[in-house]
This record gives C-alpha cells, sequence and structure tokens, in this order.
C-alpha cells in the first residue's frame, strides 16, 4: 500500500468507526422511553427526585395500552435515577482522577527532564548512528503533553460510555418484552456504540498527535516515538482507575439493593427475586 496509502486509511478508519458508532447509537434511540416529567419540591429548598405521572393527557401519555404506559414511565423514571446516580459518580471521580494525573504528569515531565539536566541541547541518538535527536527537555514536554491527551481521551471515552449505557438500560427492558432477540440486539448496539467510540477516537487523536509532534521532530523518529508512549500511559492510567472505582461503585449498589430488598419487602439476600441477585447471575452467565 506505501506510506501515502496508509496515512489516508488510519484517520478514514477512526472516521467511519465513529459514524459507525453514531448510528448505532441513533438505531437505540428509536426505542421510545418517555413519562410526564415533574419536580417535587418538599418545602424546604430540596427538590426531589423525577415523578412520572401517566394519562395526564393523551399527548403526555404516549401510545400504547395503560398498562404499556405505565411500564414505560417506570422504566423512564429508573433510568432517570440511574442515569444521575452513574454522572454523579463518574465526576466525583474525575474529580479526584484529575489531581493524580496532574500529579503524574508532573513527575514525568520531572523525571524525563532531568535526564541530562533539563538540556536543550539536542543529543547524539541511542539507535541511529552520526545522528543528533532533540534535546530531554522536549523530550520531557511532549511525553507530558501525550500522556494528558491519552487520559482526556480516556475520559472522554468514559463519559460517553456511561452515557449510552444508562440510556440503553430501559429500552433494552422495554424490548425485552417483545422477546429476547430484539433486547440482544439494543443491549449489543449499545456496547458496539463504547467500542467503536473508544477505538476509534484512540486512533484518530494518536494519528493527530503523531502529526503534530511529527512537525516539531522532523526526522528525529526516536524521539517522536519515545514521547508519544506517553499516550498509551495516560489513556490506560484513567482506565484503570475506572476499572476499579467502577468495580467499587458497582459492589455498593449491589450491597444497597440487598439492603433495600431486606428491609422494604422482607426478601432474603439470596433469593431469586431480589435486583442484585438477578444481576449477578445474569453477570455471571455472560462472563463464563
Amino acid at each position: 500500500m506505501g506510506g501515502a496509502g496508509a496515512e489516508a486509511v488510519i484517520p478514514l478508519a477512526a472516521v467511519v468507526g465513529i459514524l459507525y458508532a453514531l448510528w448505532q447509537w441513533f438505531v437505540v434511540s428509536r426505542v421510545k422511553v418517555s413519562g410526564y416529567y415533574q419536580t417535587l419540591d418538599t418545602g424546604n429548598g430540596y427538590h426531589g427526585g423525577p415523578v412520572f405521572e401517566m394519562d395526564r393527557t393523551e399527548e403526555d401519555a404516549g401510545e400504547g395500552s395503560p398498562d404499556e404506559r405505565i411500564i414505560m414511565a417506570k422504566c423512564a423514571e429508573i433510568q432517570h435515577a440511574i442515569s444521575v446516580g452513574a454522572k454523579s459518580f463518574l465526576f466525583t471521580q474525575y474529580k479526584y482522577l484529575s489531581i493524580f494525573m496532574t500529579f503524574f504528569a508532573l513527575v514525568i515531565f520531572l523525571f524525563l527532564g532531568s535526564v541530562n539536566s533539563f538540556s536543550t541541547k539536542e543529543q547524539p541518538c541511542t539507535y541511529t548512528q552520526n545522528q543528533n535527536c532533540k534535546s530531554a527537555l522536549a523530550n520531557a514536554f511532549f511525553t507530558t503533553i501525550a500522556f494528558l491527551l491519552g487520559a482526556f481521551t480516556s475520559v472522554f471515552s468514559g463519559y460517553l460510555g456511561m452515557k449510552i449505557a444508562t440510556y440503553a438500560n430501559a429500552r433494552t427492558t422495554l424490548e425485552a418484552q417483545k422477546g429476547i432477540a430484539p433486547a440482544f440486539k439494543i443491549a449489543y448496539r449499545s456496547g458496539a456504540v463504547m467500542g467503536f467510540l473508544l477505538a476509534s477516537s484512540g486512533l484518530l487523536v494518536l494519528y493527530i498527535s503523531i502529526n503534530l509532534f511529527k512537525v516539531y521532530y522532523g526526522d528525529d523518529w526516536e524521539g517522536l516515538f519515545e514521547s508519544i508512549t506517553g499516550y498509551g500511559l495516560g489513556g490506560s492510567s484513567v482506565a484503570l482507575f475506572g476499572r476499579v472505582g467502577g468495580g467499587i461503585y458497582t459492589k455498593a449498589a449491589d450491597v444497597g439493593a440487598d439492603l433495600v430488598g431486606k428491609v422494604e419487602n422482607n426478601i432474603p439476600e439470596d433469593d431469586p427475586r431480589n435486583p442484585a441477585v438477578q444481576f449477578l447471575l445474569v453477570f455471571s452467565f455472560v462472563s463464563s
């Protein structure tokens, strides 16, 4: 194919992946989840959660039988509550994560810059003989930038993944009333949104970063690819925290569901009627 062909195919593949993910999002959005939204005022200045009132008017109630509209409204209410909780968790996690990433970026800059005492002079290349490479200070600076770009890409992908997951859960539930195949299609499409957006956006940002860095590095491929490795480190660091934090958040939700079942409905901890037990059974089946 040659270098010119690869230069054209890489960004094209990234754009096609992003467009495909947006198309899947559009298909998922065609499953309607509606309800009449009203905010409660408890009288002390606190506005409570959403209330979905059906049959307020025929237009507000939407299509379908009264039972179907009630189910749809309840799904919309639960979806809204999950979305608010997930968004609150994600922003709290990212707030503390931003502190760590700032500190870690500073550590990267100081360690790499101190290799040659923050020298601004070009140094002999390690692997390419008879050629000078860019200074240690320049490598430290561009590696830090690449690290922050990777972290931002991972944060952006995680946020979009949370949005589509909370966006699709009620729609998957409603489609499950028609059978397992329609529900599986919605769940699969929503997962494809996250997968394709993550891979495509990462590829596109990496491609743009390499070409921008190359403006400074020129023929210094050794320094260019040493600095661009920071991109993968930034993305992996955010993904690591997201995985650990998400696991803790999921466990807290599991314990909360157990307590709600016991306190409000006298359901034993491992009873199949407990939503947390149902989730773990499905999760274990999918994982296996």
